[in-house]
């Protein structure tokens, strides 16, 4: 069967995109850019401006957070894509009532599967930050929280590997993709699909 879409995704929630379409037994084109992109914004900008401008003749969803750059309502217009309202990877796992509720109890760092996957890209290699820098910006935090998604399995050596790097406490949290599952589908519904 022809895929009735295409959607430009975030390599940062790869598995969990394709686990939600799967259920929504939806056929769509898919291509994930490389997580992490976000910490350059130039960057960013380059890669999606360059998959948008490509002419296409089905409906596109660009399924990243509203505000991973500050061009997307401009693309969006411009380009006639579907994007999703949820501002970022977080907000898309969680959802924003979940995410105040969680953000109540502690000053807390969000980190999904993904990002554990590929946080030396994002933070060492994107950002530039030794482990002092790392410590320094993630000071403000009293902790991280792991949205466990279970689609991708948790090393607890990548846990402690990702605290000897920022020095602060690590709690895992289950999470459904029921607030993924929903964005996608409207945004499915939006573009037709």
């Amino acid at each position: 069967m022809a895929a009735k879409c295409r959607l430009i995704c975030c390599g940062i929630l790869r598995e969990e995109i394709k686990a939600v379409l799967s259920s929504l037994e939806t056929t769509a084109e898919l291509e994930f850019l490389p997580p992490g992109l976000h910490v350059d914004l130039k960057k960013l900008e380059n890669h999606l401006v360059t998959k948008l401008a490509v002419p296409c003749e089905r409906p596109r969803i660009l399924v990243y957070g509203s505000e991973c750059h500050p061009g997307m309502p401009d693309w969006e217009r411009e380009y006639q894509v579907v994007r999703l309202t949820e501002p970022d990877c977080i907000g898309l796992v969680l959802g924003r009532e979940r995410r105040l509720e969680l953000s109540r109890e502690a000053r807390t760092f969000y980190l999904t599967p993904g990002w554990l996957a590929h946080w030396r890209e994002i933070f060492v290699a994107g950002l530039g930050w030794d482990s002092s820098e790392a410590r320094r910006n993630f000071g403000f935090y009293e902790r991280v929280l792991l949205l466990d998604t279970g689609v991708l399995p948790v090393s607890e050596e990548a846990l402690l590997e990702f605290f000897d790097y920022v020095q602060v406490s690590i709690e895992i949290l289950p999470v459904t993709l029921d607030n993924l599952r929903r964005e996608l589908a409207l945004a499915l519904a939006k573009a037709s699909c």
